[in-house]
């Protein structure tokens, strides 16, 4: 400092000084123009790999999504191939019935008594009858 008149400071220290202390800032988060240089220098790694990532995260998404309509075609599929096996095994029940009705209505016709029915427990593989 240049002390002219008894150690007082001159104009020109003045007025740098007094630039010194507006371009002073005392809060980082104050200011804009500091951040927008900051934002505009970050290196193009981040967003290389920001881009990556989300990249990455979309070829996942797509993927599970063919996985969805895969299984839900699977599960269609099994759902009809349910379906099917329980009316088979209902008419497998009807069959039985209505095969131990004519086998009764044959028994009956014949006069087959009931200890052949027990003994033979109804089936037709050359019991001999036991009247």
């Amino acid at each position: 400092m240049n002390m002219d008149h008894g150690g007082a400071p001159s104009k020109l220290e003045d007025s740098v000084i007094d630039d010194s202390v507006k371009n002073r800032r005392t809060c980082p988060h104050t200011h804009k123009s500091a951040h927008a240089s900051v934002k505009l220098q970050r290196p193009s790694g981040n967003r290389v790999a920001v881009r990556k990532y989300r990249e990455k995260k979309k070829a996942q998404n797509a993927y599970l999504e063919q996985e969805v309509k895969k299984l839900r075609l699977v599960n269609r599929a099994l759902i009809r191939k349910l379906q099917l096996q329980a009316a088979l095994g209902a008419e497998a029940v009807r069959l039985r019935k209505l095969l131990m009705d004519l086998k009764s209505r044959i028994g009956n016709e014949l006069g087959v008594s009931r200890v052949y029915k027990q003994s033979c427990n109804g089936s037709s593989d050359g019991c001999i009858r036991s009247d």
